[in-house]
């Protein structure tokens, strides 16, 4: 399994990108927005992962680069990073009605952004991380659009927010955390690595080194 996601996971995406794109031309005129919305997205992160993994790629080693994180299996990170895309996308596509997934969806991309943001302050060569600017011009315009229906549609209750914030948030750090300890790290000291990188100027000269 290891060997295979090294090897295909950037296939077994771009696939998936396409698959929804399919979806899309030809159920568009039968779906409501609440189903689109996830299946858009799924295109939006298709494309961003060409950015952060081919072209120019390199996100996985400036992450790994800011905590001290030695990645030894990056196929079953690989696996897991799939794994969540289509539990926050999938889901939210076949549930179509429920609008506090839909939120869960869209809040990646607002995720997205500040974490690429983040990250390219810590790049010493420049100001820029692989996939920041799919996150800027892909990502985030999505998210916002769909914010904007949903609101302007009075779909959104003080609920929601709750629900959306679970729905997507332990899962993520908790898939975080499980790869982080498979590859022999504490979950701890990675945040608190990654928050030096980005606070201190210790922390990026210490990225920087491990950069080079």
């Amino acid at each position: 399994m290891d060997k295979f996601m090294k090897k295909y996971s950037f296939f077994l995406t771009s696939l998936l990108g396409v698959i929804a794109v399919i979806w899309l031309v030809i159920g568009w005129g039968e779906m409501d927005m609440l189903r689109k919305l996830p299946i858009i997205y799924i295109v939006a992160l298709a494309v961003h992962e060409i950015e952060e993994l081919k072209f120019p790629g390199g996100f996985v080693e400036l992450v790994t680069a800011m905590t001290g994180l030695k990645l030894k299996k990056l196929g079953l990170a690989k696996f897991g990073l799939l794994m969540f895309t289509l539990y926050a996308t999938i889901i939210p596509a076949f549930i179509s009605g429920h609008v506090w997934p839909v939120m869960a969806t869209l809040f990646i991309g607002i995720i997205e952004i500040f974490a690429h943001l983040a990250a390219a302050r810590v790049n010493p060569k420049k100001f820029y991380s692989p996939g920041m600017l799919t996150a800027i011009v892909v990502q985030f315009p999505v998210a916002v659009y769909g914010f904007y229906y949903l609101f302007s549609n009075q779909m959104v209750k003080g609920i929601y927010w709750l629900y959306a914030f679970i729905f997507l948030l332990i899962p993520l750090f908790g898939l975080q955390a499980i790869i982080v300890k498979s590859n022999g790290q504490k979950y701890g000291e990675f945040i608190n690595n990654a928050r030096k990188a980005m606070l201190t100027s210790e922390g990026r000269e210490k990225t920087k080194n491990r950069i080079k």
